[in-house]
């Protein structure tokens, strides 16, 4: 009897080391998956740290340049990896310094230049250019705003919301695309400008 009795608990044994080993290799599948979910959640919401969206990004050129350009075109900088666009705006102008002046740069030169989210504060449109009167305008509900972001008409809440800007030890225009500055409300308006031209939306 008691070599069928050693037998029988040879294999009993190995049920539970079998089952123990199955268990075991359930729950640490089961930890790698939730691992490795975790880390492409956390990869998909951390800010873009090679410069895009959600990262300090700095221009390829240098930030006297991007001014230039934007007066010779007399168009913003578009930069659509960042969702923005800048624009040069005067803090000689009455109460501008006052209104921009600690969060966007000011050159050397006097002029300054100032980064807009390319989003309409309504419904979250992106707000184009137009160059015939020298506004943004929103195609979707007719927004309106002047070339410095402010709110001219339609039903946006505000202003263009906007990043902090800096210039690096280069001279290059670094904009922190990381932090959103709401834009001004309806009544801070520092720039007064009209259209220029014809609208290119007439909503």
């Amino acid at each position: 009897m008691a070599p069928s009795t050693t037998s029988s608990e040879t294999v009993g044994d190995r049920s539970v080391r079998r089952r123990d080993f199955l268990r075991l290799s359930l729950l640490g599948a089961t930890g790698t998956g939730l691992a490795s979910f975790g880390v492409a959640t956390i990869g998909f919401l951390w800010p873009n740290l090679r410069g895009g969206f959600g990262a300090q990004i700095t221009l390829p050129s240098p930030a006297a340049e991007v001014a230039a350009s934007i007066r010779q075109e007399r168009a913003p900088l578009a930069y659509p990896a960042g969702r923005l666009y800048v624009v040069t705006w005067d803090p000689a102008s009455p109460g501008a310094d006052d209104a921009y002046g600690d969060d966007h740069v000011v050159l050397p030169s006097g002029e300054g230049l100032m980064a807009l989210y390319h989003k309409c504060p309504h419904l979250g449109c992106r707000v184009p250019w137009c160059q015939s009167s020298q506004w943004f305008e929103c195609p979707c509900h007719g927004s309106k705003y002047n070339r410095w972001g402010e709110w001219m008409g339609g039903p946006a809440p505000r202003g263009l919301d906007r990043f902090p800007t800096r210039l690096d030890d280069a001279g290059q225009l670094v904009v922190d695309t990381a932090t959103l500055l709401t834009g001004p409300s309806r009544t801070e308006r520092v720039l007064q400008q009209e259209p220029e031209g014809p609208h290119c939306v007439d909503l």
